[in-house]
């Protein structure tokens, strides 16, 4: 039986096939039917090609915010915000932010927070309230910083880290807790806030375009009529209420009529006294108001009804004359238990030799 012979193609195709060459087959029978005429040879599959690598679009480096132009930096920019205890917040951010201490994104946030405190009238969101405050000196606030950022300081990095926040959050609050709006309250204010710009502008704390902005905000505040040239303080809170002090009982004594003043009383009565003893009651400034003041004493102490009275002129030197109302006689010792009861009364009292 004669063997049948393979045609040319179906050769080649064979030939190929052994050589690994199933893609050039696979064209070549499609374009030639040789495949789809010989069934019995394997069908080469054919390879889908790989897509090709997506396109990676190189992302541009972040922007940074723009840098405001200082025209006064180091000391003289101090020397010019002193007495601006909100200024200088702000100028203590950027230093820190400028020195590396915090990061600019840190300072940045903050003073967008608070940015109010030197735009009152152009930016919506007033500032954290007490800014007005007394800040510490600027280079304290820095070395401080610095000293909690070294691996060198106290305590442990996370110890260090929440003081620094805290310390720069006392600085300007990246989240103020309560807000406080600075609008000026009277047209002096207002006046003393165009000359501020100037300096924020010059420091580099706000744009030339924001002073700007906030001078025709403030110029057009002025003209309002909407503010009083000076404000008035309030009323000072009223004064604490006076003690009362209680003054002893009136004896109904008139000016000329003088309880014994301190150091001037009459002379003690010795305690070997011999003669009459009396009680010294008060002075006068003459001796003729005498029985008015004895009927006052006797009236108010009836102890006083049994004895009498005399008048003892005494020159106290620079002090001027005075005269002594001196009730008695007594013995010595009744002399001592009438003052201690008359003392009890509230009367003065001292016992004294009785005039001859």
């Amino acid at each position: 039986m004669a063997r049948p012979i393979l045609s040319l193609h179906v050769l080649v195709a064979v030939l190929l096939l052994s050589a690994g060459c199933s893609d050039v087959v696979n064209r070549v029978g499609t374009s030639m039917g040789v495949l789809d005429r010989n069934p019995g040879l394997p069908r080469p599959v054919a390879r889908t090609p790989e897509p090709p690598p997506p396109v990676v679009e190189p992302q541009p480096a972040p922007i940074p915010p723009p840098q405001l132009e200082a025209r006064v930096t180091g000391p003289e920019a101090e020397r010019l915000l002193a007495g601006d205890p909100i200024a200088m917040r702000f100028l203590i951010l950027h230093r820190l932010a400028g020195a590396g201490l915090i990061p600019p994104s840190d300072a940045d946030g903050r003073i967008a927070a608070n940015r109010g405190a030197l735009l009152p009238l152009t930016v919506d969101q007033p500032p954290a309230a007490g800014l007005d405050r007394p800040v510490p000196p600027l280079d304290g606030v820095l070395a401080r910083v610095a000293g909690l950022g070294s691996s060198q300081g106290k305590g442990s990095a996370d110890t260090r880290a929440a003081e620094r926040d805290f310390l720069v959050d006392s600085i300007l609050p990246a989240q103020p807790a309560a807000r406080q709006p600075l609008t000026p309250p009277d047209i002096a204010a207002a006046r003393r806030a165009l000359a501020r710009l100037e300096r924020l502008a010059d420091t580099g704390l706000i744009s030339d375009d924001e002073r700007g902005r906030e001078a025709r905000a403030t110029d057009a505040l002025i003209e309002s009529g909407r503010l009083p040239e000076v404000l008035q303080p309030p009323p000072p809170p009223p004064p604490p209420p006076k003690k009362v002090v209680k003054k002893p009982p009136h004896r109904g004594w008139k000016p000329e009529i003088l309880p014994n003043p301190p150091g001037v009383e009459a002379p003690k009565l010795e305690a070997e006294a011999k003669g009459p003893a009396g009680v010294h009651l008060l002075s006068m400034a003459s001796a003729g108001n005498g029985d008015m003041a004895w009927t006052a004493l006797k009236k108010q102490f009836p102890d006083l009804a049994q004895l009498t009275y005399k008048v003892a002129k005494a020159d106290l030197g620079e002090l001027g004359v005075t005269y002594r109302l001196i009730a008695g006689p007594l013995e010595p010792q009744a002399a001592e238990r009438l003052c201690g009861a008359l003392r009890g009364q509230g009367q003065a009292c001292m016992p004294t030799p009785f005039p001859q």
